[in-house]
């Protein structure tokens, strides 16, 4: 039985990428949790604190509500007309339309 270059090549690559999924799962490099959890804070966990905290004392003027530019907006919507569906089946041969 002769084997010619291309069933060699493809034999070689099945191997290569058995060995490479039998390290993957089975040599526990592939089983390690995504990210790492620490139950001190880090440097960025603080930063974000301290930035929450500063947006804590913010507040909004709704006095934009009552002046009277804002009232006199109009509301320029436009009602949609209901249309007319089509075929049920869009596939399906027109009646009165001969066949090819």
């Amino acid at each position: 039985m002769k084997l010619n270059s291309n069933t060699i090549i493809i034999i070689v690559v099945a191997l290569i990428a058995a060995a490479a999924a039998y390290w993957y799962f089975f040599t526990g490099t592939g089983n390690q949790p995504p990210l790492s959890v620490s139950t001190s804070k880090s440097q960025a966990q603080t930063r974000f604190q301290v930035l929450a905290n500063e947006l804590q004392p913010i507040s909004f003027n709704t006095g934009i509500f009552s002046d009277p530019r804002f009232n006199a907006l109009v509301d320029l919507t436009t009602p949609v007309s209901p249309e007319s569906t089509g075929r049920s089946d869009p596939f399906a041969p027109i009646a009165g339309v001969s066949g090819m």
